[in-house]
Order: C-alpha cells, then sequence, then structure tokens
C-alpha cells in the first residue's frame, strides 16, 4: 500500500504541487474578505508569478500546449496589455494600475493552471481539497451562528456577508461550493467518507447562499442549474446526489430565511444560533445519508436503461427538480412568486426600499439599471477603449441619478464594455470562447472521471460568467481566482484528451539567433513583472502601516505615505490620506501639498479637492478655498458638507477641518 500511495503521488500529484499550493491561495482568499483588498491579493500574485516561473524554468514549462490553449493564452496575455495600454487615458492613472495589475493575477493563475500535467487523478484531488477548504469555511460560519459568535459582524441587515463582505459575493463563493462538491461526490475513486462529507458540504454551501438572499442569485440561479445539468454526464446520479442537499435547505428554509427578521442585537442573535443550530443538524443527516449511499453505490450494478428509459427517467428527474425550485420559490417569495417578479420588474428603475419586508427577496428597487445606464453612456462615449480599467466611480458620480456611490458597474460585461471598450470586450470574449470550446468538447466526448472531472472544474467558471452578469465578480479573486484556475486545470486536461495521455514534452524549436538569449528575456520578463506588481505592493503596505498609526503617531504615518506615493507614483491614495492626516493634525501646508498629489493623479475625486479647500480656508486663502469647494460640490453635491462649506467660506466663521470630517463621519 504505501508504494502504490508513493507511486500515485510521483506520477499525478508531484507535477501538480504548485496548483495545490495555488488552490491554497484561493481558500486564503476566500476567508480573508473574499480578497478584495489589495494586500491581500499582491501577495498571492507574486507567490503565483514565483511558482510560475519555477514551472516555465524545468521540463514542465516545455510541455507541447495545444492550439486551443496557446489562443486562449493569446487573448487573455493581449487583454491584459490593453488593460496596461488604458492607463494612458484613464482618469484615474492608479486606479487604471490597480485593476491591470488585477488582471495580471488572473493571467498569471490561468497560464500556471493551463500550463501544469493536470490528469484526471491529479485534479480530483485538487478540486476535493478546494471544497474541503471552503466547505471547512461554511461550517465554521454555521458553527459560529448556532453558538452566537459575533453574529452581527457576520449578518449585516439580515444577510450574510461573511466571508468575503459582501452579500452577493458570499452567496456566489458558496454555490460553486454546493456545485462542485455534488459533482465530486459522484465519483467512486473517492472513499465513502469523503463523498459523505462533500454531500454535507454541498449542503452547508446551499443553506449559507439562501442565508445570504441574494435576488440576483435567485434570478441567475434556473439558469446556472441548467448550464450545470447540461455538463455533468451522470445526471441520474447526480440528481440523486444533489437531491440530498437541496432536501436539506429546503425543509428548514423558514429557520434559514429567518435571520433577515431578526431587528434588534437580541432577536438577530436568537434567530442566527436557531438557523445555525437547524443547518447543522441537517448537515449531519445529509453526511449520514451521504455516506450510507457511498458505501452502497459499488455494490449497486449500473442498470441497463434504454434510450426512451433515460429520456423518461430524465424528464421525470427534470420535473421533480423543477418541482423543487418552485417550491423553493414559493417559499423564498413566502407564497407569493408571482407577486414578487411583477413587484421585481416594476421596481427594477427605482431605489431600493424595503419597506418592513420579511425577507430582502421582498424588498423593490435596484441601483443597477442605473450603474448599467451610466456603463452604457460611458461606452457610447468612448467605445475604442473605453474609461480605462477600474475607472468606472468618479465617471459615475458626474451621471447618475442615484444617491449611490459604485465603485464598479455591478456587470462583467458592461465592466468590459465601460473600461476598456469594444477592443477589451473582443479580446476578452474571444479568450472565454477559445477557452470554453475544447474544455466542454472534453467534458461531452470524454469518459468516466475524466469527463466529471472536467465538468466540475468549469462549474466556478459557468457561475462567475452568468452571476457575475448582473454582479461585480471580477474584483472578487475568492470568485475570479477559481473560475480562471479551473478553467485553465480544464484547458489541461482538455489538451491530454487531445494529445494523448503520453507525457506530452517538447522543447520548443527557436530560432538560431534567439535560442542562446531566451532565457534571458525570460529573466527580464519576471522581472518586470515582479516590478509591476512589487511596488505597488509595497505602496499598499506603507499605507496599511501609516493608517494604523495616523492618530497615534501622525508624523511617523506621514513618512510612510511619502514612501508609499513613491512607490506608486500613479496612485492617488498616499495623498488623499495624508492630507487627511495632516488636515487632522493642524498641518495645513503639509495638507496642501499631500492632496494637490492626490488631485494630480485623479481630478475626478472630490474629497481631495475639498480637502484642499478646508486647508486653505484654514490658512486665510479663502479665494483658493472657494474654488477647491466649487470643484467638489460640481463634482459631488449629495455632500452637504461641502455646501457648508461653500456657503461659510467668505463668513467670520468658516467651516473648520475639524467641523467638517465630523460631518462626513456622521453622515457616513
Amino acid at each position: 500500500m504505501p508504494r502504490l500511495v508513493a507511486a500515485f503521488v510521483r506520477v499525478h500529484m508531484g507535477p501538480a504541487i504548485p496548483g495545490l499550493i495555488a488552490t491554497g491561495f484561493l481558500v486564503l482568499w476566500a476567508a480573508d474578505n473574499g480578497g478584495y483588498d489589495a494586500g491581500t491579493w499582491y501577495w498571492g500574485a507574486l507567490l503565483t508569478l514565483s511558482m510560475l516561473a519555477l514551472v516555465a524554468s524545468t521540463r514542465l514549462g516545455r510541455r507541447r500546449l495545444s492550439r486551443p490553449t496557446l489562443a486562449a493564452l493569446a487573448c487573455l496575455a493581449a487583454f491584459t496589455l490593453w488593460s496596461y495600454a488604458s492607463i494612458a487615458w484613464s482618469a484615474s492613472p492608479g486606479d487604471a494600475l490597480g485593476g491591470s495589475n488585477r488582471t495580471l493575477l488572473y493571467l498569471l493563475v490561468f497560464t500556471l493552471f493551463a500550463l501544469l500535467p493536470w490528469t484526471p487523478a491529479s485534479a480530483l484531488v485538487t478540486l476535493t481539497l478546494y471544497v474541503l477548504g471552503v466547505g471547512g469555511l461554511a461550517l465554521v460560519l454555521l458553527w459560529r451562528l448556532a453558538t452566537g459568535d459575533h453574529v452581527g459582524l457576520l449578518v449585516i441587515e439580515g444577510r450574510l456577508a461573511a466571508p468575503t463582505g459582501y452579500f452577493n459575493s458570499s452567496v456566489a463563493l458558496f454555490t460553486v461550493l454546493a456545485l462542485v462538491a455534488t459533482t465530486l461526490a459522484l465519483r467512486r475513486e473517492l472513499p465513502g467518507v469523503v463523498r459523505g462529507l462533500l454531500i454535507a458540504l454541498a449542503t452547508a454551501g446551499l443553506q449559507l447562499a439562501l442565508v445570504g438572499e441574494s435576488r440576483g442569485w435567485l434570478v441567475t440561479l434556473p439558469l446556472v442549474l441548467i448550464v450545470a445539468i447540461w455538463l455533468v454526464r451522470e445526471r441520474f446520479r447526480a440528481a440523486g446526489a444533489a437531491l440530498i442537499p437541496i432536501v436539506a435547505t429546503l425543509v428548514p428554509i423558514h429557520a434559514l430565511l429567518g435571520i433577515f427578521t431578526g431587528s434588534t442585537t437580541a432577536a438577530l442573535g436568537h434567530a442566527g444560533e436557531h438557523a445555525g443550530r437547524v443547518a447543522l443538524v441537517w448537515c449531519a443527516g445529509a453526511f449520514v445519508v451521504g455516506t450510507v449511499l457511498a458505501w452502497i453505490d459499488p455494490l449497486v450494478p449500473a442498470p441497463q436503461i434504454s434510450a426512451r428509459g433515460r429520456r423518461a427517467i430524465g424528464g421525470t428527474l427534470a420535473g421533480l427538480a423543477l418541482l423543487a425550485a418552485v417550491a423553493g420559490g414559493v417559499a423564498a417569495t413566502h407564497g407569493h412568486p408571482v407577486r414578487f417578479i411583477d413587484r421585481q420588474l416594476n421596481g427594477f428603475t427605482s431605489p431600493v426600499e424595503t419597506g418592513g419586508t420579511s425577507s430582502h427577496f421582498g424588498t423593490v428597487g435596484s441601483g443597477r439599471y442605473d450603474f448599467w445606464r451610466v456603463s452604457l453612456e460611458a461606452f457610447l462615449a468612448h467605445p475604442i477603449g473605453g474609461l480605462g480599467q477600474d475607472n468606472f466611480a468618479d465617471y459615475y458620480i458626474l451621471h447618475r441619478r442615484t444617491a449611490e456611490d459604485p465603485l464598479w458597474p455591478h456587470s462583467l460585461e458592461l465592466r468590459l464594455l465601460e473600461m476598456t471598450g469594444i477592443v477589451g470586450f473582443a479580446l476578452f470574449a474571444g479568450f472565454v470562447v477559445l477557452a470554453l470550446l475544447p474544455a466542454v468538447r472534453v467534458v461531452r466526448r470524454g469518459r468516466g472521471l475524466e469527463a466529471q472531472v472536467a465538468a466540475a472544474a468549469l462549474l466556478p467558471s459557468v457561475d462567475w460568467l452568468i452571476h457575475g452578469s448582473v454582479d461585480w465578480f471580477w474584483e472578487m479573486p475568492a470568485l475570479a481566482g477559481p473560475a480562471f484556475a479551473f478553467l485553465g486545470m480544464s484547458l489541461s486536461l482538455a489538451a491530454r484528451h487531445e494529445l494523448g495521455p503520453a507525457p506530452a514534452v517538447a522543447r520548443l524549436r527557436l530560432p538560431r539567433a534567439v535560442a542562446p538569449v531566451a532565457p534571458g528575456i525570460g529573466i527580464l520578463a519576471v522581472a518586470a513583472i515582479a516590478a509591476v506588481l512589487g511596488l505597488p505592493y509595497l505602496s499598499v503596505s506603507e499605507q496599511t502601516i501609516a493608517n494604523s498609526m495616523r492618530y497615534s503617531n501622525p508624523a511617523a504615518a506621514l513618512q510612510h505615505l511619502t514612501l508609499a506615493a513613491r512607490f506608486d507614483p500613479l496612485s492617488s491614495l498616499p495623498g488623499r490620506l495624508a492630507g487627511t492626516i495632516a488636515l487632522q493634525t493642524g498641518l495645513y501646508e503639509v495638507a496642501l501639498s499631500r492632496y494637490q498629489q492626490s488631485i494630480d493623479n485623479e481630478r475626478g475625486g472630490w474629497f481631495a479637492w475639498f480637502g484642499q479647500g478646508l486647508a486653505a480656508s484654514a490658512l486665510g486663502e479663502r479665494r483658493l478655498a472657494r474654488h477647491d469647494f466649487e470643484v467638489a460640490l460640481r463634482i459631488e453635491n449629495r455632500q452637504p458638507a461641502i455646501s457648508d462649506a461653500l456657503a461659510r467660506v467668505d463668513t467670520p466663521t468658516p467651516l473648520t477641518p475639524q467641523q467638517a470630517l465630523s460631518e462626513l463621519v456622521a453622515k457616513t
């Protein structure tokens, strides 16, 4: 037995070690605010780069890649370069650089997973470990709910926000968990206890997805399920496995939705404890049932069913699934699904109004209509290159009809059009098509473990693309990371299916003039990428340090922010934070210069104009202060503090910086 295990590890898992490590990053990002913070995903990008460089320098990096893989890589690389090019025409080049670096992260992750020689066995182990990691987070959350452990930090406004900090992305994360876990639980290669555990984790994921009460999830889930059912080969067994978590979620649905009604701290704690305990009991039941069925599964011979019988069974299962979906929809909408749909359609163009509903599913209104309207206007105004990567916020605030301040347009497709124009949209669409076609082909034409694992690897991308069409999931590495990583894994499996299971190793035949300098070119490329990622990361680290000591040692904080600005001279953030610290400590001359630094990098940022005006007013420079307040008010006309400061700038009692900042904090 030890020899068999050693042989398995050597043949299957040895080449996949870099992928296993990167999969650990995906789980860590999920646990740490979804990986949203730059200080979180930057280190992941640098470590991914180091592993990719290591792989490229070994025989693994000389694998013969399929043409679709090379074409997909070329499109994604071209999209990344176009993203960096958009810095040239961006109103906020620092934001464009940060967004381009995040795009580079996804390119690195996809390339690493596409380059590795995945086998069906190594892919199965890696996906299972990913599910166990995210599933562990789900069980911890349910346990914390059941024990009343800081429920108010997990649940915000009656909806689950943890672990990503955003309701809808947490829902998407746990939906991916439920889909992948259920698919992997079908495999007889896994021990029965592990398969039972996967069913239990799928149950926990589905339950927590429901607690998040995402209306976008409720709308897009049917399409996600349709695509997932189409991808999975063993549909009958998959339907039977999925029935366990579905039942274990629908039966206690009122307890799960009851968290939303906890208006007071005590009521929220009680509702959370009740929901968590009930959910854990059903998860335990799902584990027992799933394990027993997994033990029985190999003993039951596969039934020989005719094509007509398969269609009949398929129709029956589809009908049962439809009934389950209808039952869940009726329960989630408290018995009025038609009224819910009608209200949502009528309220789509209106601001959100809760109206005392018993769940978030019953609220009416959304700011997305206005986000999408402005995104389309931005694309039509800048059709070729768009506004520039991550340059939506300042444009929206000038054209909005809501009181919201979104950073992102809440749609993958509109994000691509609005930020990178038709060129960026075409490049990314080409990448998606070129990557999905061979991956889907191996799912449809492959057999057994190969087809099933490839299907499971595609499910994160399916949910990310469909649910992400109505939300901002690009900015969440905990969601986009698995989508790109496991899509690369599926492409590697497709290449193996196309080229054969034998080691596909072939040295690249470079021109004689290029071959001697190729290693040097590679080293320079890695060094350049490390600098592009590393310097902004150092800037973010300095900002974090400065923010932690802004009150205890403001002078040292300003020094750290000086370094931050040097590491990333395009960013407006160090200047804005330094200006605010200087303003709070009475260093008004310093505040003027630091805010000016921020304005030079982001002329559409109202806060820097406002802060500079406050500093000028405190120094008695009323003309400059009036100009800055007027500019800030033109950008942001919904902040009473700006209007107040402008109205009092020429009076004997102008608004002081302390009063202005206190007013902003109170409003927030």
